[in-house]
């Protein structure tokens, strides 16, 4: 609807009424941008319909917000959720990424300038294992290094120090998920031999074991048209080992 309206509008030729802008000040926006401070904007990475009554029923469950709170769709498949205390909305973004019916639920801070149509929802945190380091590449400059080239480093798991000792380095980064998932990386240090770090995603949704892509799964895919009980899993260039 919103995009026949836009092509209806572009067609118009506008009578002096009509041409005459209308000027909002600010008395007519504070209430929204006072209560948008505890506002996030949502949607579900999934190709199938969602039941919103099903969706507030979840996620006030698995959230279980101290006040309450209100979901709204305000566009196709794009949400506004209106928590009652801003401290769960906060606790609710720090314990990201969750999901709904196993697909992956993107949230994004409340944006009152831009229309609905024009927002748009593309990545989410995720807690990222870096496995097969050198004991000597165990610190935090390793973890950023590595991780901005996947997207934006919010956090790196070390001790005070800015060295771990542990079977893997832990990275907080949120990424792009309308891109194939990154199993690893090629690195050199020092000038040493190139080689392989593996990259593990804690708390990963469901996603497809073909393509690597959290939109959907792997019966789902259009990249093939096997039956999901007869595909042969070990062939796949993904599985449950990221």
């Amino acid at each position: 609807m919103a995009a026949e309206l836009e092509e209806l509008w572009k067609k118009l030729s506008f009578t002096e009424e009509e041409d005459e802008s209308i000027v909002l000040g600010r008395n007519t926006t504070e209430a929204a941008i006072a209560i948008g401070k505890n506002c996030l904007l949502m949607k579900v990475l999934s190709h199938r319909s969602i039941n919103i009554d099903a969706l507030r029923k979840n996620l006030r469950m698995v959230w279980k917000p101290n006040k309450s709170i209100q979901i709204n769709e305000v566009e196709n498949e794009l949400y506004l959720v209106e928590f009652g205390d801003g401290r769960d909305k906060k606790r609710v973004m720090e314990m990201c990424p969750w999901t709904y019916e196993k697909s992956l639920i993107l949230l994004r801070e409340f944006e009152g300038e831009r229309i609905p149509k024009e927002i748009s929802l593309w990545q989410s945190p995720f807690w990222v294992q870096i496995h097969n380091l050198s004991l000597k590449s165990r610190t935090r400059e390793t973890g950023r290094a590595i991780e901005a080239k996947l997207g934006e480093v919010l956090e790196v798991d070390v001790e005070e120090s800015g060295v771990h000792w542990g079977k893997f380095l832990r990275v907080r980064v949120k990424i792009d998920v309308t891109k194939k998932l990154v199993r690893g990386k090629k690195i050199v240090i020092e000038g040493g031999e190139q080689r392989w770090i593996a990259f593990k995603y804690e708390r990963l949704p469901n996603f497809c074991y073909r393509c690597g892509l959290l939109s959907h799964g792997l019966k789902d895919c259009k990249e093939g048209n096997d039956n999901e009980d007869q595909v042969d899993l070990s062939k796949l260039q993904y599985g449950a080992w990221l």
